[in-house]
């Protein structure tokens, strides 16, 4: 199979491309939430590309299809996700993981495409090159990513829920740079 990993801009075919396989991934089994390109799509444009540092990324298959996306941006106060996580921690968890984090938003390869690593060469390249000592997520844990993640050298932090009918998540993390200062 071949594929490259380039950036994805926030529009255009190649970003059509990367809401379609990210609705296609989150529709199946656990998510089955057929709506969440348009929500995707939403936070992206709206609201993250805006954020500092932010890195978006698309995997091309031969054929010109977009097989995967993912992207992140600089953690900081005052974005919900950050707030929510920090507010979860303990001091020490939130000096340690959060004050100096990337966010790796969101991952997604499109079913037929899975398990040929390219949601690992995604990770791989929105990684490379960051300037913050850690990069933190959150995986459902219901769902096999968080083993993708364990495999790239992440561990669970911690489990919480964000609302309260809502889904249990692992929060993870790994150490990208020793710390400075």
């Amino acid at each position: 199979m071949s594929w490259t990993i380039q950036p994805l801009p926030t529009e255009g075919p190649l970003f059509e491309g990367a809401i379609r396989v990210y609705a296609e991934a989150f529709a199946r089994p656990p998510y089955r939430d057929s709506d969440r390109g348009g929500e995707v799509r939403q936070r992206m444009v709206e609201q993250h590309r805006a954020y500092p540092r932010f890195r978006s990324f698309c995997a091309l298959h031969s054929t010109g299809q977009v097989a995967g996306m993912t992207y992140g941006y600089h953690g900081a106060r005052g974005q919900w996700w950050h707030d929510a996580v920090a507010a979860a921690f303990s001091v020490e968890q939130r000096d340690h993981w959060l004050r100096s984090s990337f966010e790796l938003c969101e991952v997604a390869v499109a079913p037929a495409y899975q398990s040929f690593g390219i949601g690992r060469a995604l990770i791989g390249r929105l990684l490379e090159g960051c300037d913050e000592e850690t990069c933190v997520l959150t995986s459902r844990v219901d769902s096999r990513a968080s083993d993708l993640y364990l495999k790239l050298g992440f561990e669970h932090i911690l489990r919480m829920r964000f609302f309260k009918d809502g889904h249990d998540f692992y929060v993870m993390g790994k150490r990208l740079k020793a710390p400075s200062g």
